[in-house]
């Protein structure tokens, strides 16, 4: 009898440690998700970015974006897409996403809020022939957000947009080059339009233009 019950007492023991390490990796992990989203704050704001997890279009970017922050930095744009019609609370979280991930992850997030990643990549997909392309393509816009787009705010003048408008042109030649205005910043890049276009003759211009949104997509075409 003493010999069954040592294989039993193993076998309960291994059970034990098991059971212990996979809660304790759960827990792990719970403590690393909430260490993640603490600097938010807001219990509103942290249950709208837990919502993003299963959201259509999250899935289709994680095919595609493999940086794990940059991909956390998307789900703040898709957040603060969904507290658009709440001002307070929108710059509040913008102000945090800005500490936290400086301008850079700020304007990554900007981007994703007002789907301009969306129209980017579905103006990409037009001429990249493999996903793996698409990938490298998309990766390295997110990272170099400031060498393709233009982020205009109340702050600017006209002057201002064509000149920094010029000088990403000339030094980095993106393949897509953007000009993103909203609320009252969209008057200035409407505005801006006229005088863009001659000056980006190697580009074809495609936009959305809606009462509250200005943005100006340059395509490269030779």
């Amino acid at each position: 009898m003493s010999s069954d019950i040592l294989p039993d007492a193993v076998e309960g023991v291994t059970k034990g440690v098991l059971s212990w390490g996979e809660e304790k990796i759960k827990q792990l992990a719970e403590k690393f998700r909430n260490k993640e989203l603490a600097f938010i704050q807001e219990k509103e704001v942290i249950e709208k970015l837990k919502e993003t997890k299963n959201s259509g279009e999250l899935a289709f970017y994680k095919t595609y974006i493999k940086d794990k922050e940059i991909l956390f930095i998307v789900r703040l744009g898709l957040t603060l897409r969904k507290f658009e019609n709440n001002a307070k609370i929108l710059q509040d979280f913008k102000l945090k996403i800005k500490k936290k991930y400086e301008i850079k992850g700020l304007h990554i997030a900007y981007f994703v809020q007002n789907g301009l990643l969306n129209r980017y990549v579905g103006i990409l997909l037009d001429d990249l022939a493999s996903p793996d392309k698409l990938n490298e393509t998309i990766c390295k816009t997110l990272q170099n957000i400031e060498k393709h787009t233009v982020f205009v705010d109340w702050r600017y003048n006209e002057s201002q947009v064509l000149k920094e408008s010029m000088t990403i042109t000339s030094a980095h030649k993106p393949d897509i080059f953007i000009v993103s205005g909203v609320a009252s910043a969209a008057k200035i890049v409407r505005d801006c339009e006229p005088k863009l276009a001659p000056m980006l003759l190697k580009y074809e211009l495609e936009k959305i233009s809606t009462g509250k949104k200005e943005v100006l997509f340059f395509k490269y075409t030779l």
